[in-house]
């Protein structure tokens, strides 16, 4: 199992990326990257130490699927993605899936402990397979939205869903390397630019690069090629490849909605008002909101299914239906909480002018509310609030988290086609006594 240090030693590779208009020489020193290394890092330091991988160790059952699901709420995005990967075993007997191959490449994966980055959503038309050989496949185009594939060791390129039978170049699912001929990667990044990050108490940490990453005229043997022209198969790799980023969204949903709640909650106390009518009634449509997200969540893990090889999934039709139900009042949920909050959301001092002794004093003297409230607690809150919800990351990670699943239309329309209608419907007709015998009429007298 790697280490962290020994993770950053092989992502310094030569690997093509570029960052606003420059071409990053080392991701593992890089400003804005650097974060993200470093997160990835700690989790392999984490699962270094002990412990079960979840990532390559699927859970049995539902109490292995909640451990499972609290690791990757705590790991870096990758873990996830890689976890996604793991889960493609379950395609390795499908029709028209290379599965050797396949099987031989996760195998690689688990054995030397990589991480891999999903390359699923298409940029124009997607990537495509321009010529074949004896050797392997030469392929082009370009992917978007690919969540840490600059700092990642494997791209896994998969159709998006199911391509046309007069497409079938584009029917193409294989593994590259990061640094492989013809790879470009061209980052976006929520790290904050500012040199006293302390300002960004959340992005800081947990910023992970999205990546638009171009293949051109790469070549890729045939033994990691899994998928090549069979159109009928083509939906399948992305199906399965989303089950853990779904599922970890919709346990975000839950725990980010908890949060939301406990900042305005916290919030509202430090600043003296919690007992305003108006403040109690925002914070009342808050907390009926967060309960229902944790309940969606819960009912997914009771609800739990388990697939032909044995690995236990949460239930999809409550994943899709929690990440609906929370994303779609979610904006109205934020602005309850920057109402609660107070402008100082937006225009609280730095840490920096509270250190700074010319500062310092009036920094503590007006931000404090009263007895057990520190100016520097609440300046801290601020910062919190502003980082997760009103800043940078605050609108990166809501668009993402709007975005897993094809956005709250696909996720709405995922919960109705995964809804049991037949049941509801024979429902109906019971209350409805639809099918009990129609009376007989009495014979007309005339």
């Amino acid at each position: 199992m790697r280490s962290g240090e020994s993770y950053r030693q092989s992502i310094r590779d030569g690997r093509a990326l570029y960052l606003e208009g420059e071409r990053v020489a080392d991701p593992t020193e890089h400003p804005l990257i650097k974060p993200s290394v470093d997160w990835v890092a700690a989790t392999y330091d984490r699962l270094a130490a002990g412990g079960r991988n979840w990532i390559f160790e699927p859970p049995r059952s539902q109490g292995e699927l909640q451990a499972q699901m609290t690791f990757l709420l705590e790991a870096d995005d990758t873990a996830a993605s890689t976890a996604g990967c793991a889960m493609l075993r379950e395609l390795a007997d499908a029709p028209g899936v290379h599965g050797a191959r396949l099987t031989s490449f996760l195998d690689r994966v688990r054995s030397e402990d990589l991480r891999v980055a999903n390359a699923v959503l298409d940029a124009g038309e997607g990537v495509r397979i321009v010529r074949r050989s004896p050797e392997g496949v030469v392929i082009s185009g370009a992917k978007r939205h690919v969540m840490g594939a600059s700092i990642v060791h494997e791209l896994l390129v998969v159709p998006s869903g199911k391509v046309p039978a007069d497409q079938s170049e584009r029917a193409v699912a294989a593994a590259v390397g990061v640094n492989a001929k013809g790879v470009r990667i061209v980052n976006v990044t929520t790290t904050p630019r500012a040199q006293d990050a302390r300002h960004f108490p959340l992005s800081q940490v947990r910023s992970m690069p999205d990546c638009f990453v171009v293949f051109d005229e790469v070549f890729v043997p045939w033994e990691r090629v899994f998928l090549d022209g069979d159109t009928e198969a083509s939906g399948r790799f992305a199906e399965v490849l989303g089950v853990w980023e779904r599922a970890r969204a919709a346990a975000w949903m839950a725990e980010e909605a908890e949060l939301v709640f406990g900042l305005a909650q916290t919030i509202v106390e430090m600043n003296g008002v919690p007992n305003a009518s108006h403040i109690l009634d925002k914070l009342s449509h808050m907390a009926v909101w967060a309960t229902m997200c944790r309940a969606g969540w819960e009912a997914a893990i009771d609800n739990a299914v388990k697939t032909p090889s044995g690995t236990v999934l949460p239930s999809a039709l409550h994943v899709y239906a929690t990440l609906a139900y929370g994303r779609n009042h979610y904006n109205e949920m934020v602005g309850y909480l920057h109402d609660v909050s107070g402008a100082l959301v937006l225009t609280c001092p730095s840490v920096a002018d509270y250190d700074n002794e010319a500062t310092h004093h009036y920094m503590e003297k007006y931000l404090r509310t009263m007895k057990g409230v520190t100016g520097w607690d609440r300046m801290k809150m601020f910062h919190l609030i502003r980082d997760m919800t009103a800043d940078h990351y605050g609108g990166w990670a809501k668009v993402v988290q709007q975005s897993i699943g094809g956005g709250l239309h696909g996720q709405r329309m995922a919960t109705l086609r995964l809804y049991p209608k037949e049941a509801a419907k024979a429902k109906a007709r019971l209350f409805a006594r639809v099918d009990e015998r129609q009376p007989q009429r009495p014979p007309t007298t005339t």
